[in-house]
């Protein structure tokens, strides 16, 4: 089975749950990205601390993943995704990708929506993360 297709490939969205883009999510009805995110073909939804990009809108970093592993590739910063026509390319996009698709091709309508490029996503289950607080870690 090749690495693109192992089970657990998927877009990895970590959508920041600080004050400012929750409350602007909030307001903006939040776009139908966590019921695309659960449509899609093995993504992942994340809430994420405060982000640190205020000023950008609500900010998302998207990644994908392509095996069960808990890092992914190299993740792009969105922002300003609490508008309906961003949180519908985003949530359309997430929908949409499947495991053959190796690089993050961005709709045109989000290109200036991003704001660079950031590094993996780490995932833990929770079960890692509970191992790790029973260990004083």
């Amino acid at each position: 089975m090749s690495e693109v297709n192992a089970p657990g490939a998927g877009v990895v969205v970590a959508l920041c749950a600080g004050h400012r883009c929750a409350a602007l999510m909030r307001a903006a009805g939040g776009g139908g990205l966590a019921d695309a995110v659960a449509r899609s073909s093995g993504g992942v939804l994340i809430s994420a601390g405060c982000l640190q990009h205020c000023a950008q809108g609500a900010v998302a970093a998207v990644a994908l993943r392509f095996s069960e592993t808990a890092l992914t590739g190299p993740s792009v910063w969105l922002g300003g995704v609490e508008s309906a026509d961003k949180s519908a390319a985003l949530s359309q996009w997430v929908e949409c990708w499947t495991p053959g698709q190796r690089a993050i091709r961005l709709p045109d309508s989000l290109t200036d929506s991003v704001l660079g490029v950031g590094p993996p996503v780490r995932l833990e289950s929770v079960e890692a993360q509970n191992g790790h607080q029973q260990r004083g870690g």
